[in-house]
């Protein structure tokens, strides 16, 4: 699950971490409010605009900017709210601004001017250890630097069991040139408690970019990005009831206990029980010529209700051309899925104008067979996955 930069700054920000001055708002006059109420707490000149869309690049396509009066707030704050905002990390289309974060401008200083890092803690699944990764490269995509300065960036291994350690913090202060007893302490203290968030909220990313170092030798995370593992949300209700990085269909395929991803320019709809059979109907159907819309698995407990679910989902999808429904019978029986198309078809039958390729074998697959063969329903059984295949390259003249 993706946060918010405001979210993942609640979060450090209550484990004592110190994050720049900010507030939603979801409406101009509402960012005037606020705007208000943080250049008076900061008593600085200028406050940072920054959509809230759960993708990077967000400064060069417009979504951060920078305003010096409440009239450019309002201005600003209109341009960008209500809008697509479109990134290298978005599709065509763009992701649609709900809210945007008001936030102190911690460049704005009298002082020495800050200097920047990148640091980001994830999980390497490859050797199943967390990681912390950092470079004196900050403010720029990490992309960029792995690419043109390799050499710039460093990994350090934590071990699951023992944790951070501290001497671990020193090595990494030092790599980022902290040398200064003080500084290189404030950092200690920093990772810390930057780590023990991590871990507590079950984190499988969360990267700062930039991690200012200010002239008073603080460190304040200037942008957070942070994912949390979908299978610890139950632990964090509170933000898993305010999800919103998902779409309308997979936001009610979650709550209906359903795997689904929608995938961009997809023809045909897939519904399978299984994430490996899932996985294989998908490489069956790019074989075939065809583009699967959607990854589907309705799981091994799936009733008759979650059936119907998930047809409902796939039809939503008006790119669909057909729909490939490719069950293996063990758990969940051949025929509770037949008798969930079939009253899909008897409770939605006008809307259903794109053929169905039907496939079940294992548990009960003989009657399910006679269940859409009864039903008189435009349904095509196959018995072999070639026979599907076969049939979804004629529907869709491949042939």
């Amino acid at each position: 699950m993706n946060l918010h930069e405001y979210q993942g700054r609640e979060i450090l920000s209550s484990f004592s971490i110190q994050v720049p001055d900010g507030m939603i708002a979801s409406s101009p006059e509402e960012a005037v409010k606020v705007a208000k109420i943080i250049l008076k707490k900061t008593k600085k000149n200028s406050l940072v605009i920054k959509a809230q869309i759960h993708a990077g690049g967000r400064g060069k396509s417009g979504g951060i900017q920078i305003v010096k009066n409440l009239d450019e707030v309002y201005e600003k704050s209109k341009n960008i709210l209500g809008k697509f905002l479109i990134t290298p990390q978005t599709s065509k289309k763009g992701k649609l601004v709900k809210k945007i974060l008001l936030s102190e401008d911690v460049y704005c200083s009298e002082f020495s001017p800050p200097i920047e890092y990148y640091l980001s803690i994830l999980l390497n699944r490859d050797i199943e250890k967390n990681i912390i990764l950092y470079s004196k490269e900050g403010g720029v995509n990490i992309e960029d630097i792995s690419k043109k300065k390799p050499n710039r960036i460093y990994t350090e291994v934590i071990d699951p069991i023992l944790g951070l350690q501290l001497f671990q913090t020193k090595k990494i202060g030092f790599n980022l040139g902290i040398h200064d007893n003080e500084s290189l302490k404030n950092f200690s203290l920093f990772l810390f408690l930057l780590y023990k968030a991590y871990i507590t909220f079950d984190t499988l990313l969360l990267e700062i970019n930039p991690l200012i170092k200010t002239f008073d030798q603080k460190f304040i995370p200037v942008d957070i990005k942070m994912i949390l593992d979908d299978n610890a949300l139950f632990r964090h209700k509170k933000y898993n009831s305010i999800r919103d990085d998902v779409d309308e269909i997979e936001r009610e395929a979650y709550e209906a206990k359903l795997n689904f991803l929608k995938l961009e320019g997809g023809n045909v709809g897939c519904m399978v029980n299984g994430a490996g059979l899932a996985m294989a109907t998908m490489d069956m159907i790019k074989f075939c010529g065809g583009i699967p819309a959607n990854f589907l698995d309705i799981g091994g407990s799936a009733d008759l209700e979650r059936v119907e679910k998930a047809f409902y989902l796939i039809l939503k999808d008006k790119s669909v051309k057909t729909i490939l429904i490719n069950i293996f019978g063990g758990i969940v029986r051949c025929d509770t899925v037949a008798r969930g198309i079939v009253n899909s078809f008897s409770k939605i039958h006008q809307d259903i104008k794109i053929p169905v390729v039907v496939r079940l074998q294992g548990t009960n697959d003989k009657l399910a067979k006679k269940l859409i063969q009864k039903s008189l329903f435009p349904i095509y059984f196959t018995d072999t996955l070639k026979e599907a295949a076969d049939k979804i390259q004629e529907i869709l003249h491949l042939k």
